[in-house]
């Protein structure tokens, strides 16, 4: 039986703290942000939801809690402990209204987002997705 070296490998630590990529999770009746979306945005407070319907695209964009037509997003750094989940029926509709047929109503889907910087905001191409299984509640009671 041979040793095994420790030291013989180069290891590197794993973060659980965030994913590394931006994921939105489209749920049957939520929609569920990545904490590393809240970190990239500076866990800022509030959002405001943008949509190009032409383009498909779908937005978050960091601004003030008195901003009009914002909405509550993250907890400050040291109390967000992960993702952030929103029950916006009117966003969730409107999404799921635009993709049409490209979407079943059962499934889930997951978008990667990009950060765009000098806008504090986070976009994500509706027609780039991964569609998921639905969920499954465990509570079988």
């Amino acid at each position: 039986m041979s040793k095994i070296n420790f030291d013989d490998y180069n290891f590197e630590v794993i973060s659980v703290e965030t994913t590394g990529s931006y994921l939105l999770t489209l749920n049957k009746n939520s929609l569920t942000f990545d904490k590393s979306i809240a970190e990239a945005l500076g866990y800022t407070s509030h959002v405001k939801p943008l949509l190009d319907r032409e383009n498909k695209v779908f937005a978050i964009q960091a601004c003030k809690a008195n901003s009009l037509k914002s909405i509550p997003f993250s907890k400050p750094e040291s109390q967000q402990k992960g993702s952030i989940k929103m029950q916006y029926g009117a966003i969730r509709n409107i999404l799921r209204s635009l993709m049409g047929d490209k979407w079943k109503e059962e499934m889930r889907y997951q978008f990667k987002g990009d950060l765009i910087p000098d806008k504090k905001a986070m976009i994500f191409e509706l027609e780039k997705f991964e569609e998921l299984l639905p969920f499954i509640s465990r509570n079988t009671k």
